[in-house]
C-alpha cells in the first residue's frame, strides 16, 4: 500500500511539472507571435480603466494607487496603503458623522467606530471618538483631505497624519504560481481517480485530492485578501474636541503663564548680569589697572621698609653688652 501511495504522489508530481512546462512554453510561444502573455495580476487584478469588486467600481486613477504599470506589458505593481490621522475638532460627534458619510458615499464602507465621553482639566465633559474606514484607493488622498477640512485650521488641528505603504506584488506573483502548480495537481489527479480500478487507489487518491483542494482555497483566499487590501486602503482616524487641547487653569492661574513669566525674568536677570559685566571691563577696567598696580608697589615699599626698619632694630639689639652676674 505505502509504495502504491508513493508511486501515485510521483506521478501526480511529474504531471504538474509536464503542465507547468507546457503552460511557460505556451506564453513563450504566444510573446513571440505578437499575442497578449499571461501576466497574472495584470489581466485578473487590475484592469486599464476600472475594476469591478463586490458590486463597486474602482477607478484606478489616483494618487494612492495598487501599482498601475505605464503599459500592458509593464509589471503592474501591487500596493496596500493604509493612512492615520488624528484631528482636534468643535464637535467629535458631528465629525465622525461626516468621516462616515465620507466612506459611504465613495463606495467604501466603516470598519469600526467608537465615541465616548472624556473629562477635561476643567471638570467638563467632552466627546471624544475614533474611526476606522475603508475607501477605494483612488480615492484615499481627496478623502483624506476632506477629513483635515472637517478641522477649523488644519495647519493647527491636525495633530499627526501618516501613510504607510506595502508592495505585495512579489507575494501575490509566488502566490498565482503556486495556484496553477495546485490546479495542475488537482487535474492530474482526477483524471488518476477516474482511470483507478482498484478501490484502495482510488481512496489514496481521494485523500491527495482532498489536500491539494485545501490548499488551493488556501492560496485563493490569500490573493483575495491582497486584491481587496489593495483596492480598499484604510483611513483609522482619531478625533478630539479642541476644548480638551486647552492649557490647565485652577482658579484663575495658569501654570504654563507662570513657566513664561519665571523663564522671561530669568533671561532679564541674566541680561542685566551680562550688561553689568560689559560696563566694568569696559568702563572701569581702564581705571581699575593702573590704580591697582599703584596699590600694588607702594604697599610693596612700605613692607620693605618696614623689613628694613625691624633689621636695623635687631642688629642694634645685638650690639648691646650682656650685664655680668654678681658675684
Amino acid at each position: 500500500m505505502k509504495k502504491r501511495k508513493i508511486l501515485l504522489v510521483s506521478m501526480v508530481l511529474i504531471v504538474a511539472t509536464l503542465a507547468s512546462a507546457c503552460a511557460a512554453a505556451q506564453s513563450l510561444s504566444e510573446e513571440k507571435v505578437g499575442g497578449m502573455p499571461e501576466v497574472g495580476i495584470d489581466a485578473e487584478y487590475v484592469m486599464d480603466e476600472s475594476m469591478e469588486m463586490d458590486g463597486m467600481t474602482v477607478e484606478t486613477s489616483r494618487n494612492y494607487d495598487a501599482g498601475m504599470g505605464e503599459s500592458p506589458m509593464a509589471v503592474e505593481r501591487m500596493v496596500i496603503y493604509n493612512a492615520n490621522l488624528r484631528i482636534a475638532v468643535e464637535d467629535p460627534t458631528a465629525s465622525l458623522d461626516s468621516v462616515i458619510a465620507m466612506a459611504e458615499s465613495s463606495g467604501g464602507f466603516v470598519v469600526y467606530s467608537n465615541i465616548y465621553q472624556s473629562t477635561t482639566s476643567s471638570g467638563k465633559t467632552v466627546p471624544y471618538a475614533n474611526v476606522t474606514i475603508r475607501v477605494p484607493a483612488g480615492q484615499l488622498d481627496p478623502i483624506m483631505t476632506s477629513i483635515k477640512g472637517l478641522t477649523p485650521d488644519p495647519e493647527e488641528d491636525v495633530l499627526s497624519e501618516n501613510v504607510s505603504g506595502q508592495d505585495v506584488t512579489s507575494e501575490y506573483t509566488d502566490l498565482e504560481s503556486q495556484l496553477r502548480n495546485l490546479e495542475a495537481a488537482e487535474q492530474a489527479l482526477v483524471e488518476i481517480m477516474e482511470n483507478a480500478k482498484d478501490t484502495e487507489d482510488v481512496l489514496d487518491v481521494f485523500d491527495e485530492l482532498t489536500y491539494y483542494r485545501g490548499q488551493i482555497e488556501t492560496v485563493k483566499g490569500r490573493m483575495q485578501y491582497l486584491s481587496e487590501s489593495a483596492a480598499m486602503s484604510a483611513i483609522s482616524v482619531e478625533i478630539v474636541a479642541k476644548e480638551s487641547l486647552q492649557p490647565i487653569t485652577i482658579a484663575g492661574w495658569e501654570p504654563q503663564g507662570t513657566v513664561k513669566n519665571a523663564v522671561e525674568a530669568l533671561i532679564n536677570t541674566g541680561q542685566k548680569l551680562v550688561d553689568i559685566l560689559i560696563w566694568f571691563g569696559i568702563y572701569c577696567l581702564p581705571f581699575l589697572v593702573p590704580l591697582g598696580l599703584a596699590v600694588f608697589f607702594l604697599v610693596k615699599l612700605l613692607l620693605k621698609r618696614k623689613a628694613k626698619r625691624q633689621a636695623k632694630k635687631m642688629e642694634a639689639l645685638g650690639q648691646i653688652p650682656e650685664s655680668k652676674p654678681e658675684e
